[in-house]
């Protein structure tokens, strides 16, 4: 995801605000669209972990952009913070 639509969990509060609430937030094409357009204005991809509402900061942008939009499992390394990933593989995920 990106940080702006992670941070309240989901992309339908950005689409409602550009005018585009009809669209549905849960599809793949949708949430691809919505994360790139936020990437494009500067923002970074993120990990949003639905089960804990918690979002992590990834330390590789390259590896986890052919993955927008998608589900995925992330192995890696969390730093000390607890904030960050450093990431050792990313594949889709359920």
């Amino acid at each position: 995801m990106d940080p702006q639509c992670a941070m309240i969990g989901s992309h339908a509060g950005m689409l409602k605000k550009v005018g585009l609430g009809g669209m549905d937030p849960n599809d793949p094409k949708t949430k691809k669209m919505c994360t790139e357009t936020c990437i494009k204005m500067g923002g970074k991809y993120v990990l949003y972990d639905a089960a804990s509402k918690r979002v992590y900061q990834l330390d590789d942008q390259t590896k986890v952009k052919q993955f927008t939009g998608q589900n995925v499992k992330v192995t890696g390394t969390l730093d000390k913070a607890g904030e960050k990933i450093h990431i050792t593989n990313i594949e889709p995920g359920s």
